[in-house]
Parts: structure tokens; C-alpha cells; sequence
């Protein structure tokens, strides 16, 4: 049987973290072999991966941008372990997702993806867009992840010190600066809270009804 390259994703605040802790034991109670990735560009909490529970793992490979994930040093970790877990997925390059496309087809290992579909300025992630592209499975999470009008999180808006932006880098993690705080926001909240005031909405105005 050919094991996939799955990714799976939600808004933020989604239990994504929550469900890799889940996933990882189940392996682990069968026997399973876990390899757990995870971009050197997620800085919050350093080379462990943390869920709203405070639970902790340390991860097998802290990935930089500039590098393979197959080298000298992870050689043997990857090729003897049985499945391949990659947290917030959409920070890698375009090139690793490649690169675990590749590893998941030549040699049959696993491998499943948790991560973020789009960016705060509503656009995709290079990562998750070549993810997208190459994955045998890409399954919606259901979440509890709730806009603040209680409808379900599909956008990941940003603030900076309390205003909605849609300006600004692309990766500013929340926690690295007090400045910075992301609210999962459903698509009419989106609009109407960001869209709408940013630059990209600034010459929008809603239709008046004529009588």
C-alpha cells in the first residue's frame, strides 16, 4: 500500500498542536517510530513544539529555511523512523515540500502535515500553496477555533498594539514581540474588520440603496 503525504490545516487557535500530541501517542502506543519537524522560523518555544494545554515535545529536527531536511546528520533518523510529522508546515519552502513529496514517494514513509492555510493578509503560504499542489490528502480540520462573532475561524487576522493591519512581513510570530496578536476571524468579520480598512480596501464602500 502507498502511505500519503497528508496535510491538514485550520485557523489559527484550531488545536492543530493539540492534535499532533493526539497523533504522536497513538503511533507511539502501537509501536510507530515518530520523526517530528518543525520550522526554525516558528520561534515560540524554541526547538519544542507547545499546546494550549502547556504540554511540551521536543522536536527531532528544527528546520532553517537554507537547509535540506535530508543531510548527513538526519540521514539515518528519517530513513529508520515510521512516520514523519511536520508542525506548522506552512513556513517551509516551496523546495521542502518538494523534498518531503520526494521522501514520502521513494521511500513509503508517512508523512503528515499540520499547518496554516493563508497568511494574515488572506493570501497563501508558498509552503501550503505547493502543499496544495503535491499532497494525496488536504482535509479541513473541524475546529474550535471561533471568530469573535462565534462563527467558525477561516482567516488568521493580525493586530499591532490593539488595530487590525494587513501591512508588515509575512512571519511575525505572536509572543516574539507584545506588540503583535493574531484573532482568528470567519470571512464576513475578515472583510469588514481588515479588509475593508486596509490599503487593499481603502476605495470599497458598500452600495447604498437607492428608493
Amino acid at each position: 500500500m502507498q502511505e500519503k503525504l497528508c496535510f491538514y490545516y485550520s485557523a489559527m487557535k484550531g488545536g492543530k498542536t493539540s492534535r499532533i500530541f493526539s497523533k504522536i501517542h497513538d503511533l507511539e502506543e502501537i509501536g510507530q517510530k515518530v520523526l517530528l519537524i518543525k520550522p526554525g522560523k516558528d520561534t515560540k518555544g524554541e526547538n519544542q513544539i507547545v499546546n494550549r494545554l502547556n504540554q511540551t515535545r521536543t522536536v527531532d529536527i528544527l528546520l532553517p529555511s537554507t537547509s535540506k531536511i535530508v543531510t548527513e546528520e538526519t540521514f539515518d533518523r528519517i530513513y529508520e523512523c515510521s512516520h514523519i510529522i511536520v508542525d506548522e508546515v506552512q513556513f517551509l519552502t516551496p523546495e521542502q515540500i518538494e523534498e518531503l513529496w520526494t521522501i514520502n514517494k521513494n521511500t513509503n514513509i508517512p508523512i503528515t502535515c499540520f499547518g496554516l492555510l493563508t497568511n494574515f493578509q488572506g493570501k497563501l503560504f508558498q509552503g501550503s500553496k505547493r502543499l496544495i499542489e503535491l499532497a494525496d490528502e488536504r482535509l479541513e480540520l473541524g475546529t474550535n477555533s471561533l471568530c469573535t462573532c462565534g462563527a467558525p475561524a477561516k482567516f488568521n487576522a493580525r493586530k499591532v498594539n490593539g488595530v487590525f493591519t494587513m501591512e508588515g512581513d509575512e512571519v511575525e510570530i505572536d509572543g516574539a514581540s507584545s506588540s503583535i496578536e493574531y484573532v482568528p476571524l470567519c470571512g464576513t468579520c475578515y472583510y469588514n474588520k481588515v479588509y475593508r480598512k486596509g490599503k487593499m480596501g481603502k476605495c470599497i464602500k458598500p452600495k447604498t440603496r437607492l428608493s
